[in-house]
């Protein structure tokens, strides 16, 4: 049944079940009893509705305050299938209305800036995709995750210093005049 490690997570002693947070929850597939015991051992559930509603950002930060009160550490499990199912076909449920990839990986990219001890990319089905745009995404999940905690600092020895280590800049970010930018690939210089 879906939503059963959930279930089992909310038993873990080190990890209270205050501390698990569910985004992007929604369509009619949702098992509503899981959802409810959830609910019910304190876990917060975050529908895809509430990410349309009050936004990535806010919802990144209300998750990280939730994820983070008490922990000494904060795991990220991605669920391929909060992605509308129009973009992920592979996977076991396949979910309609879901986010929209650019939503995905936003909200990675912003749980990724507080720390993670760990990252899972959880009910990618490579057979079930004709195209393999599944497997294209769940990579880039797991890609932008390590290029945002390189980016912070989170990751390797230090922050990134090169103002094109992540983009998009706005166009009135400095340029480094010791790097030779392809045409185009760089915001222009700030002017005074």
């Amino acid at each position: 049944m879906h939503t059963t490690p959930w279930f089992h997570a909310t038993n873990i002693p080190n990890a209270p079940a205050t501390n698990l947070v569910q985004i992007g929850i929604g369509g009619w597939q949702a098992p509503r009893a899981g959802v409810k015991v959830g609910r019910a051992r304190g876990t917060t559930v975050m529908t895809v509705g509430d990410v349309e509603r009050v936004g990535v950002e806010k919802i990144v930060e209300t998750a990280l305050e939730l994820a983070w009160r008490g922990a000494k550490a904060v795991y990220l499990s991605f669920d391929i299938d909060v992605i509308d199912s129009g973009f992920v076909p592979g996977t076991g449920w396949p979910e309609p209305g879901g986010l929209l990839p650019r939503e995905a990986l936003a909200l990675v990219r912003g749980c990724a800036e507080g720390g993670l001890s760990g990252m899972e990319i959880v009910e990618c089905s490579p057979p079930y995709d004709w195209a393999e745009q599944t497997s294209l995404i769940s990579a880039r999940v797991v890609l932008d995750t390590l290029a945002s905690l390189v980016r912070v600092g989170k990751l390797g020895n230090k922050a990134a210093t090169r103002p094109d280590a992540w983009g998009p800049y706005p166009g009135d970010a400095p340029r480094d005049p010791t790097q030779n930018y392809p045409a185009g690939h760089f915001p222009p210089r700030r002017e005074g």
